[in-house]
């Protein structure tokens, strides 16, 4: 029996050496095969750039452009995941950046594709040699990448994240024309985005159980394909069936290879591993956008929260709780134009919703707090709201025992940060995804109308408003990473004029960073809700969503005679008709959650 026993346990362990090694190799192949994908589309990428390099004439030069885009496309997935320094320099907007505070006033220029695309689109007469430098520019970039292999590991979960992250970024950013916001060519070369992803797969085959599954994914990528093939134009593009019918199901098979190759994943991301559409309540992991010392997601923190954030006992005079300017009713906001301060004047800036707050990297318009827990501080310590500190904060609950009695039981404490992070569990908790919008993208038990739909393809494609509210939270957090929310400079009037108009005096972002670039730069807030979020923009002056198209379809402030030579939003008219301004009103208002708090 022990003979039997010993020869059991030789002939396990000789079995688990042999999977160990099996996969060793498999790891290793799959390595090598990448590398060589990889290198050979860098290389395809630097042959077009080096050929438009001696190019002089416009036809050849854009020839040679698209080739060279195609080979990026066709890597993106892998260069954005092994090198995500790299990427950005090649695929950057053409928007000068800042390095704030300490170097204010130190500007670096962009680099890369989108620039290119400017000066060979946008420009009426080609500028060759700045095409020829910036050329040189991407050249030194991609040999430097050639030069030194940053593809070390290599795992499943590292074949599942670019996959998945390649999906997400060509929903929230290809479609969209994020990366070809001139020349407008994403519907044509995101279909070389979908090569990358099916080279990944390929050589993860030996990974699937079931076969099936890779077999469905070969067809879910040739479907996804030829819709982007069959589309008649940019503008045109039905990116709600697209993202339904494609994306979505893609998503589905993504779950399903998870559980297939039995992954196990090192960490949580922002998206959570089992969901199957960008558009529903499970779609996010609320965790991940926590502070450090934050509990896990917890309804008992969430209910205690709740009470504090209407607790009017907390600021100095006791008459203004966090609900005075953020109302439940009203999605978290309070209807005026600047919100009201604890004497009754007129505050600096319009409160904005706190809806999905939780899912934003920066807080307030300036972006001066990264984290919820720090602007509940802010607003604490602000002599025109609560007026206090967090020490009388924590006095007063310290009187409440029902407060208490949920603050030992959680956070074994009764002090500044639990409190915090308590109300901010509950801010965290404000993104239900449950609109008309989202269960019409999600499922079929809702249908949405004809101009809703056609108002969500506008948002996303002609009307470039998805290039700065991205989908699916429609703010300014950047997919599909979400660590970054951006702000933007708009031109925004201080009176609502249509001509001869003056820029609003609030200069935003410069107050923070000293930086003359970001002056009168705001964070790009959410869209949704915004049906019950009025007046708008940071100064509210405009009172309905009519209006705020209107400035948007002018061009910003730069069409109502605001001139401002750091305004980020495309100065160019959208050239947008009555009936596309009213089907975009229909797509916001869809965006309205069926909830009460």
């Amino acid at each position: 029996m022990k003979i039997i026993i010993v020869l059991a346990l030789i002939t396990i362990s000789i079995c688990s050496c042999k999977s160990s090694i099996d996969n060793e190799q498999v790891i290793q192949q799959q390595k090598e095969q990448l590398i060589h994908y990889y290198q050979e589309n860098l290389n395809n990428c630097l042959t077009s750039l080096k050929t438009l390099r001696k190019q002089d004439q416009t036809e050849q030069l854009k020839k040679e452009f698209d080739q060279a885009r195609i080979s990026f496309k066709s890597i993106e997935p892998i260069m954005a995941f092994y090198a995500s320094n790299s990427y950005k320099s090649l695929n950057q907007p053409n928007l000068p950046q800042v390095e704030e505070f300490d170097n204010a006033d130190k500007v670096i220029q962009a680099t890369g594709f989108q620039v290119i695309e400017e000066l060979l689109y946008a420009s009426d007469s080609i500028e060759i040699d700045e095409i020829h430098r910036q050329t040189d520019l991407m050249i030194n970039t991609l040999n430097l990448e050639l030069n030194n292999n940053k593809i070390l590991a290599l795992k499943p979960h590292h074949l599942l994240w670019m996959v998945r992250n390649e999906l997400v970024r060509i929903t929230a950013l290809g479609i969209s024309g994020f990366d070809s916001p001139v020349y407008l060519n994403s519907i044509a070369e995101n279909k070389y985005a979908y090569n990358g992803i099916a080279f990944l797969l390929s050589i993860s085959k030996d990974y699937f159980k079931d076969q099936q599954l890779l077999e469905e994914w070969n067809k879910s990528i040739v479907y996804a394909q030829n819709k982007l093939s069959s589309a008649e134009s940019f503008d045109q593009f039905d990116r709600f069936t697209f993202i339904k019918e494609s994306v979505h199901p893609m998503l589905e098979l993504w779950v399903r290879t998870a559980k297939d190759w039995e992954v196990e994943f090192p960490f949580e991301q922002k998206i959570n591993y089992n969901a199957v559409s960008l558009f529903d309540q499970n779609t996010f992991n609320i965790n991940k956008f926590s502070s450090r010392y934050s509990l896990d997601y917890n309804e008992e923190v969430v209910a205690l929260g709740k009470q504090l954030f209407h607790d009017e006992q907390l600021s100095h005079n006791g008459i203004m709780s966090c609900a005075t300017c953020h109302d439940p009713q009203k999605a978290f906001t309070d209807g005026l134009p600047k919100s009201i301060t604890n004497t009754g004047t007129s505050n600096k800036r319009n409160a904005p919703t706190l809806m999905y707050a939780g899912l934003q990297a920066a807080q307030f318009y300036d972006s001066r707090k990264s984290l919820l827990e720090n602007q509940i501080m802010a607003v604490v310590k602000n002599k025109d709201e609560f007026h206090s500190d967090m020490e009388k904060v924590v006095s007063v609950v310290e009187e409440n025992k029902e407060y208490t009695q949920q603050l030992e039981k959680h956070y074994k404490k009764t002090d500044s940060q639990s409190i915090r992070n308590a109300i901010a569990m509950y801010v965290r908790s404000l993104s239900p995804f449950n609109s008309k919008f989202d269960q019409g993208i999600t499922s079929d038990q809702v249908t949405l109308s004809v101009s809703e739909i056609n108002g969500f393809n506008l948002f996303m494609g002609k009307a470039k408003c998805g290039t700065c509210h991205f989908a699916p939270i429609f703010n300014g957090t950047v997919p599909p990473l979400f660590n970054h929310s951006e702000l933007e400079v708009l031109g925004v009037p201080s009176k609502k004029v249509w001509e001869n108009a003056e820029v609003d005096e609030d200069k935003g972002r410069y107050e923070v960073s000293k930086a003359p670039l970001k002056m009168f730069a705001f964070k790009t807030p959410t869209i949704r809700n915004i049906s019950k979020t009025a007046p708008y923009m940071h100064n509210g002056v405009f009172e309905t969503l009519d209006e705020v198209l209107k400035f948007y379809n002018q061009g910003g402030g730069e069409g109502i005679g605001i001139h401002l030579e750091n305004q980020t939003l495309p100065t160019d008219q959208l050239n947008l008709t009555e009936n596309e301004l009213s089907d975009l009103v229909a797509f916001m208002e869809s965006l309205t959650d069926e909830v009460s708090y």
